[in-house]
Order: C-alpha cells, then structure tokens, then sequence
C-alpha cells in the first residue's frame, strides 16, 4: 500500500518563507521569516486538531455562535456544534481548497450555512512579511463573519518569550457561558479569551529575534494568550456570536471580506 504524501503550496523570497496545505482549509502551516519559524501546535492535547495549528480561514463565519443555531427569515439553522455545544470557526478549515494560482485558493460551501457561496483565500508575499486576503461571495448582503486564526509560538528558536503590545478600545464583554452578551466594557488584565476593539496595529516582539507587526481591515481581534506555549492574535470582521447581538453587529452591513498583514521589523 502507498504511502500517503500531503503536497504543499511553497512561497518564498530572501526573507520570509510560507508554506500552505490546500487539503487542511488551506491553511499556513509554516511561516518562517529571517530564518525563524513564527506558528506553532497547540499544546493542550484536549484541543480539536482541526484548529490547532497554523494560520487557518474562518468563513462563514469566525469564531462561536451560541449552540449552533443561527436565526435566519426562514426560522433557524442549526449548524454543527463542537465539544462545547457551540458551532466553531466556520466550515472552511475542515475542507480540501481548490488551487487556482500560486497562493490562490477557492471553496464552495453551502449546507448547512444557510446560502451558497464561494470563499476565496490569497496569500501575497511582502518584502518584510505575508498579506492574507479572505472573503465570501454567496451573492447576497446576508449576515456572515470571517477571519484568521494563527497559532504563534510564544518562544522561537533565539530569543525571549513573546510580549504583546496592542491598544485595545473596548472589549466584549463576556457572561458565564464563555460567550458575549452584547456589552461593550472597559478592557480587563490578561490572559486572555477575548475579543477586542483595537485602534491601530498590533505588535508581538520577540526580544532579541523578531518583531512582527499585525495589521487587518477589520478593527475586531480576539486574542487567546492563556496557553504557555502559544499565543493567538486573530482579526475578525465582527465578534463572536454577533449574529444574535445587534449592538456588536457592523452599521453599514456586514463585511464580506477582510485582509491580513503580517511584517517583520529589521
């Protein structure tokens, strides 16, 4: 029996090196820059696989929906839930991508989404660093969020442990359920599960290797920084859960595309 070869999308210059899998979301398994690999694994062995490591696409939606069940004119969907009873990270990270470029990939998805459409996932290389673009096009202005979730190690190969540095505007509020309750407070001392309004860009700095700036279209990021070992900084264009609360939905309809930037100082 043959042995089965995962093939990777390789894309390089002098300084950054990104590899992605189209079989696994096509998702960015590796991002290494100035010689340092930046992602990382999950430690937590109770984490689902599926979103335990890389840099992977959230679409249609980012983050949780409370209990899978998303309110539509037509009455409810149910959506598929995860260990915590809630549907998680959109139906993108679990599927195999069509290639249709170099770091270009697309994906059909419908059921049990509520409309049909078509994701579109671009990585760009930068001098300094990596730009990720994703959208959803079902046709429609219908509700939907999407995002990236990378997985950074908070300790590289040289270097000191990781140190975040943002300028958080509000954060959502959360109940005991984990999850939002539509309120907007002041920010709170990490660790973190959170999601955060932010003004400007945030920095992770690894004193004596790299600093690597994060920028987005979107001013949401959630930020998972109660691991040891790895640190989660993820833009969204709009709050978990968001679907069931007005006051944390976007004024001027929800966005259907959103961009990332990844850039290293010298």
């Amino acid at each position: 029996m043959g042995q089965d070869v995962r093939v990777t999308d390789v894309l390089e210059n002098d300084r950054v090196r990104a590899t992605i899998d189209p079989t696994r979301g096509a998702r960015l398994t590796s991002l290494v820059i100035d010689g340092l690999e930046l992602l990382a694994r999950a430690e937590d062995q109770s984490v689902d696989p599926a979103i335990a490591d890389g840099c992977f696409p959230m679409v249609p939606w980012a983050g949780r929906i409370r209990d899978g069940r998303l309110t539509t004119p037509d009455g409810v969907q149910q959506l598929p839930v995860s260990d915590d009873g809630n549907a998680l990270h959109g139906l993108g990270h679990v599927e195999a991508w069509d290639v249709v470029g170099q770091g270009e990939y697309r994906l059909a998805l419908g059921s049990p989404w509520p409309t049909s459409g078509t994701a579109s996932l671009t990585y760009r290389l930068l001098d300094d660093g990596l730009r990720i673009e994703l959208s959803w096009d079902d046709g429609t202005d219908s509700p939907c969020s999407i995002g990236l979730h990378p997985w950074f190690a908070r300790t590289l190969a040289t270097g000191e442990q990781v140190v975040l540095s943002f300028d958080p505007e509000a954060m959502v509020e959360r109940g005991d359920d984990g999850l939002p309750t539509g309120r907007l407070v002041d920010p709170s001392p990490g660790p973190w599960d959170d999601c955060f309004r932010v003004a400007g860009s945030p920095v992770l700095t690894w004193p004596g290797a790299v600093q690597l700036r994060l920028s987005s279209g979107s001013p949401w990021w959630v930020v998972y920084s109660q691991p040891q070992s790895t640190i989660c900084v993820e833009p969204q264009t709009a709050p978990p859960d968001a679907f069931d609360h007005p006051s944390l939905q976007p004024a001027d309809g929800w966005p259907h595309a959103v961009w990332f930037e990844l850039q290293a100082g010298r």
